[in-house]
């Protein structure tokens, strides 16, 4: 049945819309750009919802118990009229199958994937998380995937069945290029894989890829399950000893099948007694708790580690935990090696402390400096690696009992460690967040990298960072998402004109309306992803190499303005130029403009190829280039050689 629905008042279409299933909101966002905004808008989040691909031509959207609905894409079109569906401007036919499968048919299947999981990660505000990679997949989407998003939770290398063998050099290039939390083999290969070196948290492999106890000495993972395929107590009993000397450091859980459990062979060699204790470990990757009652621990500690294996349902279970004493006692040399076997957060509490012990820390620790800040007014995040500790500054709180030193002022805290958050307390909140970057800057070499300011941060928090140091990455300023959220005018306003970050991102709501007359500011990347204050006359006095603007939509007489501007030696350092636009207007853009139509020149960007836009030539012999894209215009710069293909990642 037809109706107009947004022309209802918000409320109700609100209601209609949130009593869609995904499919039905999918299916009703291709009605229009306006529909296509409204539901992204006003749809309500699915919990645990999630992208995971199978092959380059099927993904699914579902959460942990739910399919909502699977994407195939096809080249073979049937010989039937079908329905069609217009995606990135391009009309698609299409099938709606039983349970949900949406069946596509494109010119170059792979594109399609690529298509459809934009539009439905931007519709639904999801990322793939979940990746399996089959023995013809090939590298692409991988990379495209790993381009377009943070860090996946699970790559998945899957055989359907025996015909179906990934090559040696094919399957380790595979997983040299992958970069996930968890890893998981049940492939076929041609022959033997060879080992390899890899660094995941999770590592599951299954005995149709033919894993042997020398690639599990490669790895470093903290975490490691192989399933079906036997070891010997020899093999087992190798591989302790590996750990015993330093190998794979950061492992905590190792679980593997065993063949014919010989108690003598599997401890031959290694130091160890058997105790009662009781363990309980959690496991944070699979949500739950690991009993480890009753084993063999071993005697020496490595590591700043103690261990300990046990035979349990024809599997040898081997897990490492921290041992903790007090060491500032101990000679100089032991207590560097105690030091630096902690991770970060370990360093960083003991730190806190007291004076001595931040000032033991700080001498005798050894390592990279690749640790980040990421501040705003009252939280404070140190991240590592994966590694991530997040402080919140709290009003005073008399009932608090554990004192720490912070860089030299006693405060009082409160640490959780499943979640790794310390919430710490002070007269004033922003004041603790100031120490505790001094504390840290000092301690670890580091300075801040993001500051985060909300509507109710104001301007002295970002002044107070850009005084004490003179390089900063990113600043982010942000209405949090709520509606109730907004900024005073004048507070952007001096936020923008005295950021010296070198990039910038906007995603606020304002009180009332607000403008810039003369926005002359210099980043690397300007972005405006929500508002709709920002002119064309500020997209033309700002000093970037892209330039980013979501929510505000701009006329086409407003990009050749644009155009012409930069074609008569604005903006210098400009190569994207990224916006929404209220329409695709070929006469208003093109109006004065000695502009044409190139089909031979590639652009290439987030790994996928484009060709066909208008060109223009700057008078000192630069090209520009510009078209338009589903719901958005582009306008990117060629190098200066003006060679045909052009990669836009590289910039």
């Amino acid at each position: 049945m037809s109706f107009y629905l947004f022309s209802l008042p918000q409320s109700v279409y609100t209601d209609i819309i949130n009593s869609m299933n995904p499919c039905e909101q999918f299916f009703t966002s291709l009605c229009s750009r306006n529909a296509y905004s409204i539901i992204k808008t006003h749809r309500q989040q699915i919990k645990n919802s999630r992208l995971c691909t199978k092959g380059n031509f099927e993904f699914h959207f579902d959460d942990s118990s739910t399919t909502y609905l699977i994407f195939r894409q096809s080249c073979r079109s049937p010989n039937r009229d079908l329905r069609q569906l217009v995606i990135r401007g391009f009309s698609i036919q299409y099938e709606l199958r039983e349970d949900h499968v949406v069946l596509s048919y494109w010119t170059e299947p792979l594109e399609g994937t690529i298509d459809l999981i934009e539009y439905v990660g931007d519709l639904f505000n999801i990322q793939v998380e979940t990746m399996e990679i089959y023995w013809n997949s090939g590298d692409c989407l991988m990379n495209w995937v790993q381009d377009s998003q943070p860090l996946l939770r699970k790559f998945r290398f899957v055989s359907i069945d025996n015909e179906e063998k990934f090559s040696v050099d094919r399957l380790t290039s595979l997983i040299t290029l992958c970069e996930a939390k968890s890893l998981v083999l049940d492939a076929y290969t041609t022959e033997p894989l060879q080992p390899f070196h890899k660094k995941c948290d999770y590592f599951t492999a299954s005995a149709r890829t033919g894993i042997t106890v020398d690639h599990l000495m490669t790895l470093d993972c903290i975490f490691i399950r192989i399933e079906q395929k036997q070891f010997s107590n020899q093999e087992i009993n190798r591989f302790i000893k590996h750990w015993i000397s330093g190998g794979s450091p950061r492992l905590k859980f190792f679980e593997v099948p065993l063949e014919n459990y010989n108690e003598q062979e599997l401890r031959a060699g290694i130091d160890g007694k058997w105790s009662k204790r009781k363990l309980r470990k959690r496991d944070d990757f699979y949500k739950r708790f690991l009993a480890f009652d009753g084993f063999f621990e071993i005697q020496e500690t490595i590591n700043g580690m103690s261990s300990g294996f046990k035979f349990q349902h024809g599997k040898v279970i081997f897990t490492a935990w921290p041992c903790y004493f007090p060491f500032f006692r101990l000679p100089h040399l032991a207590s560097i090696n105690i030091i630096n076997a902690m991770n970060t957060t370990e360093q960083l509490l003991t730190s806190l402390c007291s004076r001595r012990a931040f000032s033991v820390i700080k001498t005798l620790r050894r390592g990279p400096n690749d640790i980040i800040m990421k501040a705003r007014d009252r939280t404070l995040i140190i991240a590592d690696g994966d590694e991530r500790l997040i402080f919140f500054q709290l009003a005073i709180n008399s009932c608090r009992k554990e004192i720490v030193t912070v860089n030299g002022h006693p405060t009082y805290l409160s640490y959780t460690m499943k979640k790794a958050t310390i919430k710490t307390f002070w007269e004033e909140r922003v004041n603790g967040t100031k120490e505790l970057i001094e504390h840290v800057s000092s301690l670890f070499g580091t300075h801040v990298d993001k500051v985060t300011i909300g509507h109710h941060s104001g301007t002295e928090f970002i002044k107070w960072v850009q005084q004490r140091q003179k390089f900063l990455r990113m600043v982010k300023v942000t209405s949090d998402g709520l509606k109730e959220n907004k900024f005073e005018p004048e507070d952007l306003k001096n936020i923008i004109l005295s950021c010296q970050s070198k990039n910038i991102q906007l995603n606020v709501l304002l009180s009332t309306p607000f403008e810039i007359q003369e926005l002359h500011k210099r980043f690397k990347v300007f972005q405006c992803l929500r508002g709709t204050w920002i002119t064309v006359n500020n997209l033309m006095t700002l000093d970037c190499i892209e330039i980013r603007v979501g929510e505000k939509r701009f006329t086409c007489a407003e990009m050749n303005i644009f155009i012409k501007h930069w074609v008569n030696g604005g903006s210098p350092r400009l190569r994207i130029l990224r916006v929404s636009v209220t329409e695709q207007n070929d006469v208003e853009l093109l109006d004065g403009l000695d502009a044409q139509w190139n089909n031979e020149k590639t652009l290439v960007y987030n790994h996928r190829q484009h060709n066909g836009f208008f060109e223009v030539v700057r008078s000192d012999g630069i090209t520009g280039g510009f078209k338009f894209f589903t719901n958005s215009f582009r306008f990117g710069v060629w190098p200066i050689d003006n060679r045909i293909l052009y990669d836009l990642n590289s910039i």
